[in-house]
């Protein structure tokens, strides 16, 4: 309660500098719904507040005023990664929008037991002090009395933050695992990479003369042993290191080391002393590799380490190139929209020192990146190190060293998390292993998990053949490209639980714009989503001439239906996993018959407003309307509705669902 009192006191000093603001033109909605909201918090109605930014930011996605209001809404009712979010965009968009939210946003991760990104915005809020306030422009001189009366106190809470960053990091981690013998060996043996499927990982050995090879273990279930052999056709008697493949398990990235340029019997050509490479696999085979292109594999430099991010659109990796922070840095390519890498870029002094830096490893989504360092302050030799992607400053934070027990007196290299993200892996030359380096298993702790991500491939298909539509361009989201593979597939790794918005201009084809439900997924294998393009000019269709049957059987159109019903969480519009099971059990028995019209009628608990129960309602029946036309289910008519809310406080739960009925028409013979 007293943090509420607090806020509405705050709220009390800005809100003159908010009210009316931009309410002229195309914005008066968005404003309306704003001065709505600012009042529902001054009234000390949070969800009531909340339910007005949310109309407010829809109406208008530039307006920040109402996104910050909107994140403080969700910070009153303690939902701290929503209020995360919407600080960071905020900032994103405008890093001088208000020196005092750098402060709210650690306060935020403070709550989320997140101490060193508290600590990162909290110190930059103290550094912020020494700019001039007209630089935050009305924000800063509103908001200054505030300000004041948080610096008389912001030591205290730096000095309390940081003990807790000491005292906090791994806290659910009690100890590592050795995963064992046959993988682990009296060898080096390192860099893991895990699959989709938690069964199957690859790692490299490094042998005899310093020779690295890659090698894959599988095992048949969580129980079972591991069986691990070399992997691929790749490995000779020169070193072939640290692998990446992109999450859809059909790219891959890897080192391979030679002397002078050579033509190999292996297939391809190997330049200077250490090279990326990338390839596609095949059955188990990697086939077309080829190296990357000069300016990222450089004559005189050693590039080795590749780690791709979750959908190929960046490309991390480890070299000595000049100029550098010391011996080994961290670099960067982005994909470009032409589809090829961008120039490498240094990380910067917040990841790269002037010791060694290697091993990166980026967390699905995209916003941690891990890695092995000697440079930054080390338990003892080479330690695992992690830093976060800052959006208002465009770079990741200055790295932090993830304690015990991962990292110890001993040296630590590779980290990796499997692909639920529940389970971390590291190599470790520490007492009690088989050999020199082992690989060690460990749970990861839900402080430093990344942002539920589900794998989804998108198939691009001509809506009457069904061929699918090779090497196009597809644009997702907030404007990066793909491009469809010969099956017409793309590769994303897309926000569970959010909107993905997919647009498609092909050459003969009519534009193609759609956001997409995503549910959050268990990732052994990709999402599924359908997009079914359709012809500039309809074809013309010529009929056959029907012939009356020689035959007494005659053949009568009878009108059918075929209810379902669909489930939801509470106060949530979204397809769980369980619902999208049950269907496509569904749409598999809907499938081929000649449908005539689909009724969705969306309903709710009666647990809130009524105006905003019709909505949510609508939501549902809208959410499964675009499922089942993804998958291929369409009719002449389709109606939606939103009924809003059952009544019955005993049985609420099987209130909130939505009800389909697909009508069609079936031939029944009378004889």
């Amino acid at each position: 309660m007293r943090r509420l009192t607090t806020f509405l006191a705050f709220l009390a000093i800005i809100t003159a500098c908010h009210l009316g603001a931009q309410s002229d033109g195309d914005r008066a909605a968005s404003t309306k719904s704003f001065n709505e909201g600012v009042q529902a918090l001054l009234d000390g109605k949070p969800k009531k507040g909340l339910r007005n930014f949310m109309a407010a930011v829809k109406a208008d996605d530039s307006f920040l005023p109402a996104r910050r209001f909107r994140g403080l809404s969700y910070e009153l009712l303690d939902n701290y990664p929503a209020a995360a979010n919407d600080y960071e965009q905020v900032l994103a968009a405008d890093s001088t929008f208000s020196r005092l939210l750098y402060y709210q946003l650690g306060m935020v991760y403070y709550r989320m037991s997140r101490p060193s990104l508290a600590l990162h915005y909290l110190t930059r809020f103290q550094e912020l002090q020494k700019k001039d306030v007209g630089e935050f422009g009305r924000n800063g001189e509103e908001e200054l009395e505030q300000e004041a009366r948080i610096l008389e106190q912001l030591d205290n809470q730096l000095k309390a933050v940081s003990i807790t960053q000491d005292s906090s990091q791994f806290i659910n981690i009690t100890k590592l695992f050795n995963i064992g013998f046959p993988i682990n060996t009296q060898q080096n043996d390192y860099f893991p990479f895990f699959a989709n499927n938690p069964n199957t990982f690859l790692f490299t050995r490094q042998g005899a003369g310093q020779d690295e090879d890659l090698l894959i273990a599988r095992r048949k279930g969580p129980e079972d042993d591991w069986v691990s052999s070399r992997f691929a056709s790749i490995n000779t008697l020169q070193p072939e290191g640290m692998c990446s493949l992109v999450r859809d398990g059909q790219r891959i990235y890897f080192t391979s080391c030679k002397g002078d340029e050579v033509v190999v019997a292996k297939g391809f050509r190997r330049r200077g002393n250490c090279d990326l490479y990338a390839g596609w696999l095949v059955n188990g085979k990697i086939k077309d590799v080829v190296p990357l292109p000069d300016y990222i594999n450089g004559p005189d430099s050693w590039e080795t380490q590749a780690a791709i991010s979750c959908d190929e659109q960046q490309l991390f990796f480890v070299s000595d190139r000049q100029p550098s922070f010391g011996q080994t840095d961290i670099f960067v390519c982005h994909r470009q929209a032409d589809g090829s890498w961008g120039e490498p870029q240094n990380l910067g002094e917040g990841v790269n020192t002037p010791m060694a830096e290697e091993a990166p490893f980026l967390s699905n989504d995209g916003q941690t990146l891990y890695f092995s360092s000697t440079g930054h302050r080390t338990l003892g030799d080479e330690d695992i190190f992690a830093s976060w992607w800052d959006n208002s400053q465009g770079r990741f934070t200055r790295a932090l060293n993830l304690g015990p027990p991962v990292n110890g007196p001993h040296r630590e290299l590779g980290f990796h998390l499997s692909a639920d993200g529940k389970t971390g892996y590291v190599a470790s030359d520490r007492p009690g292993g088989w050999g020199k380096l082992d690989i060690y298993g460990f749970k990861l702790s839900d402080k430093l998990s990344s942002r539920p991500v589900t794998y989804l491939s998108g198939y691009l298909r001509d809506s009457i053949s069904g061929e699918p539509v090779a090497n196009q361009r597809v644009i997702v989201g907030n404007g990066k490209f793909y491009e469809t593979n010969y099956e017409g597939r793309f590769f994303v790794c897309a926000n569970a639980r959010e909107p993905l918005a997919v647009r498609v201009d092909a050459a003969g084809y009519l534009p193609y714009r759609r956001r997409f439900a995503v549910p959050e997924w268990d990732n052994h294998e990709p999402y599924r989503i359908n997009i079914l393009l359709a012809s500039e000019e309809p074809p013309v269709v010529v009929e056959e001439p029907t012939v009356e049957p020689a035959d007494t059987i005659r053949r009568v159109a009878r009108v059918k239906s075929l209810p379902y019903i669909v489930r939801f969480n509470f106060d949530d519009a979204s397809l769980t996993a369980y619902a999208i099971e049950g269907l496509t059990k569904f749409i598999e028995s809907v499938k081929g018959k000649n449908i005539v019209k689909i009724t969705l009628t969306g309903y709710t608990d009666n647990i809130g407003d009524q105006e905003f129960n019709v909505r949510l309602s609508q939501k549902r029946a809208r959410a499964v309307g675009v499922h089942l036309k993804a998958a291929g289910v369409s009719a002449d008519e389709v109606n939606i509705v939103g009924a809003g809310e059952l009544p019955g406080a005993t049985q609420r739960a099987l209130n909130r669902k939505v009800e389909v009925v697909v009508v069609y028409r079936e031939l029944v013979e009378i004889r």
